[in-house]
């Protein structure tokens, strides 16, 4: 009885709105496969960050302990890791807000609103095509979520850079102590 009201309910509505709402679904297919590349293009550009982050510090290393009249500034290498960190983190901020979008279509695929969605053939409570999920800005959740100072905090991040850092000041303790 239920299943027949929904049909005659399905061929009162307009053919158009039919039609918008199968050009969601598929928009909203779309979407999830935008996601999941923008993700793995994000992943890559962290992973960028750090491997130049090393090669800059590297070569800044280098090149004051190359030459003789640089050695007693080594220590402002440390500034290289810390402005990468920074980088980093901004970075990770927009796979995050990727991340939260995944979870938010993953949960508006499993909510009421989608069986509603399709008893009115139109998306209800649910928005489409937004890779980096823009639309959760100002919420708590994004904020949390997304939190730079908080990405900064990461174990991978912060051990990093906080080492490179680390080792820029060490190295000039070395200096000042073998130049004696």
């Amino acid at each position: 009885m239920e299943q027949q009201k929904l049909i005659k309910e399905e061929n009162c509505l307009p053919e158009f709105q039919k039609e918008s709402f199968k050009y969601q679904l598929e928009c909203l297919k779309l979407e999830l496969d935008l996601v999941d590349r923008a993700i793995a293009r994000l992943e890559t550009i962290t992973q960028n960050v750090k491997n130049f982050s090393v090669v800059v510090w590297v070569a800044s290393i280098t090149i004051f302990l190359g030459q003789s009249e640089l050695r007693k500034y080594v220590a402002f290498t440390a500034i290289l890791p810390i402005l990468f960190w920074f980088i980093d983190a901004w970075w990770v901020h927009f796979h995050r807000g990727s991340y939260l979008r995944i979870k938010k279509i993953q949960e508006f695929l499993n909510s009421e609103d989608l069986t509603e969605s399709f008893k009115q053939q139109k998306l209800i409570n649910f928005k489409i095509i937004d890779v980096l999920g823009s639309q959760y800005r100002g919420t708590q959740e994004y904020e949390v979520y997304t939190s730079v100072s908080r990405i900064m905090k990461y174990r991978e991040l912060f051990y990093l850079y906080t080492g490179l850092a680390i080792s820029s000041i060490i190295l000039e303790i070395i200096v000042l102590l073998t130049s004696k």
